[in-house]
């Protein structure tokens, strides 16, 4: 059961709590969750909404199809319902941790900034 979709019924008595059910994301460690009522076509059409940067719109169309609060829609959204939809990024070239984009060029970790090929800095110094 720990791997179950979500049933309406059961997103009825979530009240506040996090998703503890579904994938989970190897970068932010959320459980993505996933939704019985969801149907293939709903999800690919809510894909494309995200896809056409219209993440509150997709947000909406999920939580009218599977009765999901709304920040458990926006998990969803944002991982479009999957770990794997994220890709995985390269580390940083100076600490080894993920970056947040592949197409980052500072670190929220060791807070290196590479903006300028020819001068690397550290974020805060001076």
């Amino acid at each position: 059961m720990s791997d179950a979709p979500y049933t309406r019924s059961e997103l009825q008595l979530v009240g506040g709590e996090s998703p503890e059910r579904g994938p989970i994301c190897p970068k932010c460690g959320v459980h993505i969750p996933q939704f019985a009522d969801l149907s293939e076509s709903d999800a690919t059409r809510i894909r494309h909404l995200i896809t056409n940067q219209r993440p509150t719109m997709a947000v909406q169309e999920l939580r009218s199809a599977t009765g999901c609060p709304i920040a458990w829609a926006k998990i969803w959204v944002d991982h479009k319902g999957s770990p794997d939809a994220m890709g995985t990024t390269a580390p940083c070239p100076y600490c080894g941790q993920p970056l947040i984009t592949a197409l980052a060029k500072q670190c929220r970790y060791c807070l290196m900034d590479w903006h300028d090929p020819q001068i690397s800095k550290k974020l805060g110094a001076h």
